[in-house]
């Protein structure tokens, strides 16, 4: 009795006379050519010349990068290999066979456009109704430029490198005119004056340590020479690289809203754009926020009262109240009574308005009210709470929206609001980074390495976009 199927390694075979029957009906390849196809791509074709070779259609290597940056092959030359040899690259590319560097420059060359469609598709999601703008989540992550750390420097620094360079090339100019020299006596008047290779990659190194030397600014700045806008950021193992801050606002559903670059390693400055950006993008309100303490601040919870947001935002001190670390004479033991506009001590004394602090400063736009307690000299608890004749506490007008966010959170529903982000928004930096091995951009700028985060996150919403889809049946 046979073992195995028949063994016909030289029998001819009549394959499909398409390669729609290779791919099946619920594969990932098969959204992002329908994705693509709806997309407008008339501003990329009008930079094409009618002269010369045809060359690819702008869709096919959309398609390509899309699918590419969905499945974790965002390399010109991997990419470029799948055409020759995967059925999902030769179904998008039409069994055309475009090399890397023309994958590659497309990407380079194509930046605005490529990081627009993030934008478009987003809205496709909304079409389709996968998109439900109640809360969002924000978070971040730092990932690293494609550039090393060795080659940020100070103005000093460059200033010396650049001095370095100068007397090199004048060395070498040097020995290139005692070389001519000799040469004269030997050849006469024959060719003999090209200047050395040297010159050349010393001239460009120059040229570029005059041009990154021109964006100083005031403050002991550090720039890459490699990637002038990438900055020194720890990342969360704890490690220090030049990289890039990265931020996305995410949907219950775990779709991208929102996808955001920056050079500033704190986050606090972001979650106004990020949750303008993403009203723009769906062209729906947000109703509610999370975000973890890094974006915690009183203009961020100004900015949530005045906007009607609610936030689920924690204060980088709630955590160590809650862990019960505060003395007990911390200011936060200290309770406001404001009815009285006073506040009580732990041993139940009163403390009132002692003075207004910078209330009319062109600088300070928000004034500050300072507690004076009312009976220190008479208690004998003095010693622990104060080391001056009166304790103090200082009030920023804003506090009470503070203790609003700390009050929302303290309840079970603002708990259940908060942790949404370690589902919805954490997981998704997790496959990029681990899954997908994202953990360094391959273009420089920030211009481009803001497409090719969007990029990365025009990859996985295509591929939540398709579980979603399967999941509507």
């Amino acid at each position: 009795m046979a073992r195995f199927k028949p063994y016909k390694r030289d029998q001819l075979m009549l394959l499909p006379s398409s390669l729609h029957d290779f791919i099946p009906e619920r594969h990932l390849a098969r959204l992002v050519d329908k994705v693509v196809e709806k997309l407008e791509t008339t501003s990329i074709e009008d930079k094409y010349s009618e002269l010369g070779q045809n060359t690819y259609h702008p869709k096919i290597l959309i398609k390509l990068l899309f699918y590419g940056y969905a499945v974790g092959e965002r390399s010109g030359r991997v990419i470029a290999r799948r055409c020759e040899t995967d059925t999902a690259y030769m179904y998008l590319a039409q069994m055309y066979r475009p090399d890397f560097r023309t994958i590659n420059d497309f990407r380079k060359n194509n930046t605005r456009e490529l990081s627009e469609y993030f934008v478009h598709i987003v809205r496709m999601c909304k079409e389709l109704g996968l998109v439900r703008i109640g809360q969002i989540n924000i978070d971040s992550t730092k990932i690293k430029a494609n550039a090393a750390n060795r080659r940020t420097k100070t103005r000093d620094e460059y200033q010396r490198w650049l001095k370095r360079v100068n007397d090199k090339i004048e060395k070498i100019l040097e020995e290139a005119d005692s070389v001519d020299a000799e040469e004269d006596e030997i050849y006469g008047d024959e060719r003999g004056d090209e200047l050395p290779e040297d010159i050349d990659t010393e001239e460009k190194l120059r040229r570029k340590l005059e041009e990154v030397t021109k964006k100083f600014k005031a403050g002991k700045e550090k720039i890459n020479l490699t990637d002038p806008d990438a900055r020194f950021m720890k990342g969360g193992n704890g490690r220090i690289d030049i990289g890039y801050n990265c931020q996305a606002a995410v949907t219950d559903d775990q779709l991208i809203v929102s996808s955001e670059v920056l050079t500033d390693p704190n986050d606090r400055y972001a979650l106004e754009r990020m949750v303008e950006t993403t009203e723009q993008n769906t062209e729906q309100e947000v109703k509610e926020v999370g975000a973890d303490r890094g974006y915690s601040g009183y203009e961020n919870y100004e900015y949530l009262s005045k906007t009607g947001k609610i936030g689920y935002i924690p204060d980088s001190n709630m955590n160590r109240v809650s862990r019960r670390e505060l003395s007990k004479y911390d200011h936060d033991n200290f309770t406001y009574d404001r009815e009285r506009d006073q506040y009580i001590c732990p041993e139940g004394f009163r403390l009132s308005v002692y003075k207004v602090r910078r209330q009319n400063a062109s600088y300070r736009r928000w004034r500050q009210v300072i507690y004076k307690g009312e009976s220190c000299l008479n208690c004998g608890k003095r010693n622990p709470c104060t080391t001056q004749r009166y304790r103090t506490i200082a009030r920023d007008d804003r506090k009470e929206l503070l203790e609003e966010m700390r009050e929302r959170l303290e309840t079970k529903e603002g708990h259940q609001k908060y942790i949404k982000r370690l589902y919805t928004v954490e997981p998704i930096f997790g496959h990029l980074k681990h899954n997908l091995g994202y953990r360094h951009f391959l273009m420089r700028g920030l211009e481009k390495v803001k497409a090719e985060f969007r990029l990365m996150c025009i990859g996985y919403n295509l591929i939540k976009m398709n579980q979603l889809l399967a999941e509507l049946g």
